[in-house]
């Protein structure tokens, strides 16, 4: 049996007040128990034993096995006095006892008052031969002690449902918090992808045209030949115009959500080898392709072309001078880009964004410096279901990208492709 600690209630209070009154009452109209005391010399005592089993029902919520024990014994005693506030002490006493004992205190309350009840009955009918007599006993009884056990039974699972309903109603409040915040995390993620895709965007729109634009123009300036400033300079012009049209692209998609048509295609790609050799880079350039690459989906050819126009800018920025093999061949299950200088009058040493520190980039996983172009073009491969990697290689350095020709964009489960064993050896790393 539980004992609950805590304050007395105040309907307790009134609770035994109640009884106390009414008992006083009872025996001012000579209502009793019994008719006749059973035991005389108790018969006296009956003011203070009712008194004692009212202030045990104050303690009938605080402390439950003490008030039922006292109840128990006091009814008892006020029924062998012959005093009707014994019955009520009976009454009460089973009913604390199936509302706030222990689980299993309630449940052997509720089986003994069954039993006891029936006893009752068949003891009456079995002394009376009388079977109205046995009716009458069960009745009796089952008042006294069967009626409080189940209307206590009833309350206390009516009690346990309202908390069971009420934790349900916190799990689901919690629940939706829950969702609220998972929400909110998603739409965060995917403001940061949408700011990442739009700073590669810009990257490749604006820092790729304006850099070939300068290097071109660049070359221009040093240049004494007039034949060549003017083929220069129609390279600028093109970066110029192409760039700005890919710009405006871009503000009509941030503006009205319109999808942005993919800028540059495998096609294009003579065109820029051929900007980068009137800027001074000793380009080979090799297209293995069936009908170059142009059976190739729009989103492979649109990296390959943004993957080839960051090697070369980045070769130009840190390797003037620098021998350049640019070359495009089939693959398993797709294409292999490969970009390699020999380090030219540059050191060798490429950053990503200003940084010198080497990241490991592969299939596997991919890694970044502080910049943009690097990263952005290992972006572009992984997003399509590829892979690529940027790393020294003898004394200049090397790009190299497998691209699906059924890109992962396109839809399908992700491609495993088989890198070359040079490549596939040292994992990819970006310096």
């Amino acid at each position: 049996m539980n004992s609950s600690s805590g304050r007395i209630r105040r309907e307790d209070v009134v609770l035994a007040l109640g009884y106390a009154a009414l008992a006083v009452l009872l025996h001012s109209v000579d209502i009793t128990a019994t008719g006749q005391p059973l035991v005389a010399w108790l018969e006296p005592w009956w003011p203070v034993l009712t008194a004692a089993g009212c202030g045990a029902v104050v303690l009938r919520r605080t402390r439950t096995a003490l008030m039922v024990t006292a109840s128990a014994v006091l009814a008892v005693a006020l029924v062998l006095a012959g005093s009707a506030a014994g019955l009520f002490l009976a009454f009460e006493a089973v009913f604390s006892l199936v509302l706030f004992g222990s689980a299993k205190a309630a449940r052997a309350a509720e089986i003994t008052v069954l039993v006891l009840s029936a006893a009752s009955g068949l003891a009456a009918w079995a002394a009376a031969r009388n079977l109205s007599d046995g009716v009458v006993a069960l009745l009796f009884t089952g008042m006294i002690l069967l009626l409080p056990a189940e209307w206590a039974g009833n309350l206390r699972k009516a009690g346990q449902l309202a908390e069971s309903e009420s934790a349900r109603a916190a799990a689901i409040r919690q629940a939706a918090r829950d969702q609220a915040s998972l929400a909110s995390r998603e739409h965060e993620l995917a403001l940061a992808a949408e700011r990442q895709d739009m700073a590669r965007e810009l990257h490749d729109v604006l820092s790729s045209r304006l850099s070939a634009i300068a290097l071109q123009s660049g070359a221009a300036l040093r240049s004494p030949d007039d034949g060549l400033a003017r083929q220069v300079l129609s390279h600028v012009r093109r970066e110029s115009v192409e760039g700005l049209e890919e710009l405006n692209g871009m503000i009509r998609m941030l503006s009205t959500g319109e999808p942005r048509p993919l800028a540059g295609n495998v096609m294009d790609l003579d065109a820029v080898v051929e900007g980068h050799r009137t800027a001074g880079l000793e380009i080979g350039w090799i297209n293995a392709l069936p009908d170059g690459g142009t059976g190739l989906p729009g989103p492979v050819q649109a990296a390959l072309y943004r993957i080839v126009t960051e090697a070369l800018l980045n070769v130009g920025r840190h390797a003037p001078g620098a021998a350049v093999r640019v070359s495009l061949e089939p693959a398993p299950s797709g294409v292999r880009l490969l970009v390699e200088d020999d380090g030219g009058e540059g050191s060798g040493v490429r950053t990503a964004g200003g940084s010198a520190t080497a990241v490991s980039l592969s299939a596997a996983g991919r890694g970044g410096g502080t910049g943009t172009g690097i990263p952005s073009m290992l972006a572009r491969a992984e997003q399509l279901g590829g892979w690529a990697s940027a790393e020294p290689r003898g004394s200049g350095w090397a790009v190299e990208a497998v691209l699906p020709d059924t890109p992962l964009l396109a839809g399908g489960p992700p491609l495993t492709f088989q890198a070359s064993a040079d490549s596939a050896a040292r994992g990819g790393t970006e310096a």
